[in-house]
């Protein structure tokens, strides 16, 4: 069994433990028509965002994409005031509570020291306070983007497993319609009899007089003409088709856009066990026809779910 089905659906997780920071990368994505990456980045990486999305497209091809890039301090003794610079944007801390003051004193509201501490408590309270300065993110990028091709691999994997799983419902569905339609096909060798009964069946009830002899070669003609009307052998041959033709793409080693023609096949198929549906006017053929169409729509709904 090929091993090259990707499902769209996926999550992948990266941590680094960096300079008394843990570095977190995740990434999860679900199914959508084209590639859709949204990135959740500490405030001063944003810039760095095309050169993530841009290693983003290269791993992936479709799906809605989350990628969440955090850290947060571990293992700082708050009394190591040497190592600060390591863990604390000063630049934006001190900025911060400058600002604040600066609005006091236009204000005319006095600067106290408890001010001070509330505006300490209030900057060491946000994210910002723990970014790296402006200087150090190009030195930090190379690091970030390394950790998000791990979670990237990590991610790949998780699809790959998931698609495999995919692979083996479609073989036991694709098995399973494949022996309804053999039902179905040895259920139409039957109808020109079963037509010619319910015809003469109908016309003795009518002519139960006797006064009207019944027609033998008229009723065959009858026969031929409506078995040729409800014939499916046209549908069942085409349907056949697109079982061998599903389970060559999904066979075939590439792994590009399947999902996209597995779609395609499925709606050829529903439209041929449609036309047999309301061609063959047989119970045994129409509860056939409803779990072929079932199963049907199942495959439809997993199939969004490969690229």
């Amino acid at each position: 069994m090929s091993d090259s089905l990707l499902s769209m659906t996926g999550y992948g997780e990266a941590t680094q433990i960096v300079n008394d920071r843990e570095l977190r990368c995740v990434v999860q994505s679900v199914n959508s028509r084209y590639l859709d990456c949204r990135f959740r980045l500490p405030h001063n990486f944003q810039s760095l965002e095309p050169r993530f999305k841009g290693l983003v497209k290269k791993i992936v091809e479709r799906g809605k994409v989350d990628i969440v890039l955090s850290f947060e301090v571990v293992g700082v003794e708050w009394t190591d005031a040497s190592s600060s610079s390591n863990y604390f944007n000063g630049p934006w801390i001190a900025g911060f509570c400058n600002s604040a003051e600066g609005l006091a004193d236009t204000l005319g509201w006095p600067v106290t020291d408890h001010m001070r501490s509330v505006l300490m408590q209030s900057a060491l309270s946000r994210r910002e306070a723990f970014e790296s300065p402006a200087e150090n993110i190009e030195e930090s990028a190379d690091l970030f983007l390394g950790l998000l091709q791990k979670a990237l691999l990590l991610h790949l994997d998780s699809r790959k497993i998931e698609g495999a799983h995919l692979a083996a419902d479609f073989h036991l569905k694709i098995s399973l319609l494949s022996d309804k339609m053999s039902e179905i096909e040895l259920s139409a060798i039957g109808m020109p009899q079963i037509f010619k009964d319910r015809i003469g069946q109908r016309l003795a009830s009518i002519l139960e007089d006797g006064r009207v002899s019944l027609d033998e070669s008229r009723l065959c003609q009858e026969v031929a003409y409506l078995v040729d009307k409800a014939d499916i052998s046209e549908e069942i041959v085409r349907f056949r088709a697109h079982i061998s033709q599903f389970l060559d793409v999904l066979e075939s080693e590439t792994s590009s856009r399947k999902g996209k023609k597995l779609e395609f096949i499925v709606q050829e198929m529903l439209r041929e066990i449609n036309t047999v549906g309301s061609k063959a006017n047989l119970l045994e053929i129409t509860r056939n026809v409803v779990d072929i169409k079932n199963e049907l729509e199942k495959i439809r709904e997993q199939v969004q779910n490969v690229i």
